[in-house]
């Protein structure tokens, strides 16, 4: 099985993709990273404030929650 069906079929399990590779699983985890990398790079600079704008507000929402 190649890295891309397994990734899709285990999605963030390193150790099931490494043996369904047939890999170690360090590799499985920098191979994941480096999808991680080009996921990102897909997303559009407005798609990236986006997601960091809710990421900053749900983490100030949640320190509110707590006090």
């Amino acid at each position: 099985m190649i890295f891309l069906e397994a990734y899709t079929l285990y999605g963030r399990d390193s150790a099931a993709i490494a043996k369904a590779c047939g890999i170690d699983e360090s590799e499985a985890y920098n191979r994941m990273a480096e999808q991680d990398d080009i996921e990102h790079e897909k997303l559009s600079a407005e798609a990236r404030a986006w997601r960091d704008r809710n990421r900053d507000l749900c983490a100030f929402l949640f320190r509110e929650a707590r006090g």
